[in-house]
């Protein structure tokens, strides 16, 4: 069990500079989606909402404030001209209207993405607690197994140093034998006797390890 859970990180110092996790590419590398828990894609559906929300206000800010820049320049063109028709009147009327709704609709607008940016970071950092959590978890359960696999190579390779020593020890033995055997017995006879004894390698055959 970890201890990163989003009460204990959430004031730490460092977090704030943590960037939108969604918006990194290396945060899908760290958290492939077999890993993810239901708590990330929550948290993860939330800040792509959020950011969604965001763009669309500010998009929407920039159409509104379009609109009003037009109504602005048709309002002004119509004052230069000489036209005083009733028509003119209602037309300059609507205009001013329809910029002050504009500049109303603006101000709602930048009132409500003021509130993104908190949104934003208190879901990244809900994000940010339940990534490490998963994290830490296989980071912690990896060098459990890296440990255990260090001492089954350490004891394999007790092992086989163990091995090694015996089957020299054989070797030198089968040699010693077999040197004295050619001495009694004479090279000719020791070597009916090798025919004789077969296909048998006396010395081992050690050429595959070397």
């Amino acid at each position: 069990m970890t201890n990163f859970s989003y009460e204990k990180i959430k004031d730490l110092e460092g977090i704030a500079g943590v960037p939108i996790l969604t918006l990194d590419e290396r945060w899908y590398k760290l958290i492939p989606a077999k890993y993810k828990t239901d708590e990330i894609n929550y948290w993860e559906k939330q800040v792509n909402e959020l950011l969604k929300q965001q763009g669309q206000a500010h998009n929407d800010i920039k159409e509104v404030k379009k609109i009003k820049n037009q109504l602005i320049q048709e309002v002004v063109e119509a004052m230069e001209d000489d036209d005083n028709s009733e028509a003119k009147k209602k037309k300059m009327e609507q205009n001013q209207r329809l910029i002050q709704e504009a500049k109303d609709k603006i101000a709602k607008l930048e009132d409500e993405t003021l509130d993104f940016p908190k949104e934003l970071a208190n879901a990244n950092k809900h994000l940010i607690a339940e990534t490490l959590k998963v994290v830490y978890e296989r980071l912690n359960n990896n060098a459990e197994d890296i440990e255990l696999l260090s001492k089954l190579i350490d004891q394999t390779r007790i092992k086989l140093k163990k091995n090694i020593v015996i089957r020299q020890d054989k070797e030198e033995a089968n040699e010693k034998m077999y040197t004295y055997m050619h001495d009694i017995f004479g090279p000719d006879f020791s070597n009916e006797l090798d025919k004789l004894n077969g296909d048998f390698k006396i010395m081992g055959d050690r050429k595959n390890e070397d």
